[in-house]
């Protein structure tokens, strides 16, 4: 190294010590500070690592215990589950809390309550230890699903109840009498059914259908016509003529009276036949 450089390193390294000098002066009282307490935590490092030597000879079984736990795949999973969900475990350490000054508070009263319902309780244990129950119950929870549908469709037929019973009430109270005639009227068509020998309920069944028919063929328009039209004979307020077998003989040249007859004794006749079958 030449003369030049020599001093050049030699100029840096004053210079570089005048900066030094110059931070600690200006940091003296910081420094002071800093030597007092370097000296203190080595006199309590002095008096500590003796017992702390000593506990760790205690306790080196446990600690090599706590180290293999922890070196655990699922110990490393659980603690980072934790630092995830921390503020939830806040939270649920709160309610803990609470739940445990609510607990002091309640559990006298729930102690009294067990001890005057003690007879009860135990009968309810005899009755759920039945297998009969616990089937229900097992049933039941096959079922939740169903019972969750009837429980929303009893809700909903409590309240459509709710609407309907006044208009029933008002509408019975003002159909009182109809009612009552109804009511007698059916008890007068049982009351007469009682006296008869009840028929086959399929022979029953079948007459009706052919009353049903006989109905449906009586409303067509051309013979409820002719019938209405034929009673108006009975309902007029003119009384006919009367007529003796001379008349009769002179109205059987009336179109409309051969044309009635010729129906009548159409019908007479497929009436018989029936009855020839019977």
């Amino acid at each position: 190294m030449s003369d030049t450089q020599t001093q050049a390193a030699t100029d840096v390294e004053e210079r570089d010590l005048d900066e030094l000098v110059a931070k600690i002066e200006a940091n003296a009282d910081d420094l002071a500070e800093l030597l007092d307490l370097l000296d203190a935590t080595q006199g309590l490092a002095e008096e500590l690592v003796p017992e702390l030597v000593e506990v760790t000879r205690e306790n080196r079984e446990p600690i090599e215990e706590l180290r293999m736990a922890f070196e655990k795949e699922e110990t490393l999973v659980l603690l980072q589950r934790v630092g995830e969900s921390s503020e939830q475990l806040v939270e649920l350490l709160d309610l803990l809390e609470v739940s445990q000054g609510l607990v002091e508070d309640l559990l006298p009263e729930l102690i009294v309550v067990a001890r005057e319902n003690r007879e009860t309780v135990e009968r309810l244990r005899y009755a759920f230890e039945k297998e009969e129950t616990i089937l229900l119950l097992e049933r039941l929870g096959q079922n939740t699903d169903v019972l969750l549908e009837h429980v929303e469709l009893l809700e909903v037929t409590k309240d459509l109840a709710d609407d309907l019973v006044p208009e029933g009430i008002d509408l019975a109270r003002e159909n009182r009498k109809p009612i009552a005639e109804l009511r007698m009227l059916v008890a007068g068509f049982a009351d007469a059914r009682s006296e008869r020998e009840t028929p086959d309920m399929y022979e029953l069944g079948q007459n009706l259908e052919n009353l049903v028919a006989v109905g449906e063929t009586a409303a067509q328009p051309e013979i409820a016509e002719a019938l209405q039209a034929g009673m108006t004979a009975f309902t007029d307020d003119t009384e006919p003529k009367k007529v003796g077998p001379l008349g009769l003989f002179s109205a059987l040249r009336d179109s409309d009276v051969k044309r009635a007859l010729g129906t009548l004794v159409e019908a007479l006749r497929r009436m018989g036949t029936a009855l020839q079958k019977k």
